[in-house]
């Protein structure tokens, strides 16, 4: 080959790769939008639902209710930031609260920290639990230990004792 033919080739490897890297990064944009837009939904909710309890609390606490209807405020104001905002618009905001506020920066991380990792301890538990069981069901079911569900409706005597009162292993009244 000659020199021509290998800065052609080295020219189309580094377009294929800007390219390549074009469209990931496109995709990791449109990934970040849906996931901000899921999470705006879910902090709308959760809004509403700090918004009906203090309505609930009105009657009979009004501090509260006060309290509760200005966190909602709040709330629903950071769920309307996140589905209008641009991520480089947010990134700006929180870089400009970390400058100038560290320390509530550091506490909102750590408490932000502690909810993501309840919510996954929470869904990985839940997952897991659901997991378990349907392993231990089909294994159950290759050996032939649990009936079908079918079964256990038409039979019901499969599951524990449905004794009745003429059979052997029922309790007798009055002996």
């Amino acid at each position: 080959m000659n020199e021509s033919t290998d800065s052609t080739t080295t020219s189309g490897v580094r377009g294929r790769a800007a390219n390549l890297k074009s469209r990931l990064q496109q995709d990791g944009k449109e990934k970040i939008e849906s996931g901000k837009r899921a999470a705006a939904d879910q902090i709308a909710e959760i809004a509403d639902a700090i918004d009906l309890a203090g309505a609930q609390l009105d009657q009979s606490q009004p501090t509260l209710a006060s309290y509760a209807s200005r966190l909602a405020d709040g709330v629903g104001t950071l769920a309307t930031r996140l589905r209008e905002d641009s991520i480089e618009d947010l990134y700006r905001d929180i870089r400009r609260v970390a400058t100038d506020h560290p320390g509530m920066f550091l506490l909102g991380s750590a408490a932000l920290g502690l909810m993501i990792a309840r919510f996954m301890k929470a869904t990985g538990e839940e997952t897991a639990a659901e997991d378990l069981g349907e392993a231990a069901e089909s294994e159950a079911q290759e050996w032939g230990e649990v009936p079908e569900v079918n079964e256990a409706v038409e039979n019901p005597s499969l599951y524990g004792s449905s004794a009745t009162p003429d059979s052997p292993g029922a309790p007798q009244r009055g002996v």
